[in-house]
């Protein structure tokens, strides 16, 4: 008796499996499996991304156009100094008694040749073509972000700038949107040694350092009331052939500021 009942102990499953075979081992298998979400779940999930989506992108895609716009100005601005700057010590250019007497170069037609010389141009346009350096307006003249002046020739470098001798840069070419103060700027150049300014310097327009060349704290963005701070209003008041306009102060503020704060 005693060795049968010592079999009928050894035959019987161990506790363990007794517990997984059992009503209670399943549910407990039951409890331990993974919930997966239902369809009206995910819908719901996906509609709350794509609505955080549409409010945020818009704004990372303006701050980083604004941020390339300021960058391809800095360049623009560096670049041209660079190439006044050599002109000033090769071509000595800048020989002339003043404004509208007896110069020694015609500031519209010889300066962009003489600019040329230092800037890597990969292309040159004038009225015969216009169309293959800038975007024209209806009558298939250049608008108004790269050409002030009469016929101005209009030249291509390699970084795709394009420049007139206004002198005035669209950083991205014939690529939109072509306002002033957004891709369109206008630089000067001091043609004498006036109040503290070298001859020959770059000057943002309606910068500080254009108003102490010129003796005039309405050259400045921040004090011309025509041009109010360079607002956003401004900018886009002032399209892209709308001819002259004071949106132009706009490239001193975004030199100062280093930003695009409009």
């Amino acid at each position: 008796m005693l060795k049968s009942h010592k079999l009928y102990r050894q035959a019987a499953p161990p506790p363990l499996q007794q517990n997984l075979t059992s009503n209670k081992g399943f549910g407990l298998f039951r409890r331990c499996k993974k919930r997966a979400f239902t369809l009206a779940e995910t819908l719901i999930t996906l509609t709350i991304i794509g609505v955080v989506a549409a409010m945020t992108i818009p704004t990372l895609v303006s701050k980083y156009q604004k941020h390339t716009y300021v960058v391809g100005l800095k360049k623009a601005y560096s670049t041209l100094s660079n190439a006044m700057s050599l002109a000033m010590h090769d071509d000595e250019v800048w020989e002339y008694a003043s404004w509208g007497i007896s110069w020694d170069i015609d500031w519209y037609t010889s300066m962009p040749n003489i600019i040329k010389k230092y800037m890597k141009v990969v292309k040159t346009c004038d009225s015969n073509n216009w169309e293959e350096c800038v975007e024209v307006n209806e009558n298939g003249r250049p608008i108004q972000g790269v050409y002030v002046y009469g016929n101005d020739d209009i030249f291509v470098t390699a970084d795709g700038m394009t420049w007139s001798s206004s002198v005035s840069v669209d950083i991205n070419g014939k690529k939109g949107p072509n306002r002033w103060g957004r891709d369109i700027f206008l630089l000067e150049i001091a043609k004498y040694n006036q109040n503290g300014v070298a001859q020959g310097t770059v000057m943002p327009f309606g910068s500080k350092l254009m108003a102490k060349y010129w003796g005039s704290d309405g050259s400045y963005w921040n004090n011309n009331p025509s041009s109010p701070k360079c607002t956003t209003r401004i900018v886009n008041w002032f399209g892209k052939n709308s001819g002259w306009s004071n949106a132009v102060d706009c490239t001193g503020r975004v030199l100062e500021e280093g930003a695009m704060n409009y």
